[in-house]
């Protein structure tokens, strides 16, 4: 008697067993993808906002923190930028900066990016650039990226308006941080006495 109830706990630590790592490898195998287009609109001209965008360092955007950047030949620029991307406390307060590697694999000067993403996320970035009738710049992004964690994967099928609300919340800070720097950047004019 005593053997059968071992068998049959043998029996339910199996399934939970096959349950856990199905629930990791599906993760995995069946993952969320994410396709989301932000546009900014700076009033600025085109090439001082592709400038501004071009250099090394993101001082305007807190959260897009450059961890490093190393030689690599397989980007176009040959560089690969190394980001800690902190969440935004307001919707993910407890969830840990996420990384992620960019290399650039397409270069049209004022009109274009594509970037290759790995790390936490994996996928492409492609950066849209067009000048406004007014002067101003419009930047378009678009992200086709899936979480490369399969625990953090699975979990975007119910927690999305989390991973959303955090990646507005990071894109409207670099919006606002561009356009303070491009303010900062430009002369001012001496006031008539």
């Amino acid at each position: 008697m005593a053997s059968d109830g071992r068998r049959w706990w043998a029996l339910v630590g199996a399934v939970a067993a096959g349950v856990g790592a199905g629930v990791v490898i599906g993760g995995g195998l069946a993952p969320r993808v994410y396709d989301w287009e932000t546009e900014w609109n700076i009033d600025a001209p085109l090439a001082d906002v592709y400038a501004a965008l071009s250099g090394a360092e993101n001082t305007f955007w807190p959260s897009m923190q450059i961890a490093r950047i190393v030689p690599d030949s397989q980007a176009v620029d040959g560089r690969a930028v190394h980001y800690r991307v902190k969440q935004a406390a307001s919707v993910a307060r407890f969830a840990p900066p996420f990384h992620i590697v960019s290399r650039m694999t397409v270069i049209e000067e004022q009109r274009r990016w594509r970037q290759v993403v790995t790390g936490d996320l994996v996928g492409a970035l492609e950066t849209h650039f067009f000048a406004r009738p007014d002067g101003g710049t419009r930047i378009v992004y678009n992200w086709y990226v899936r979480v490369s964690n399969p625990l953090f994967n699975l979990a975007g099928f119910v927690v999305e308006p989390v991973f959303r609300a955090s990646h507005d919340h990071v894109m409207r800070e670099g919006e606002a941080g561009l356009r303070a720097l491009l303010r900062a950047a430009v002369p001012v004019a001496p006031s008539a006495q």
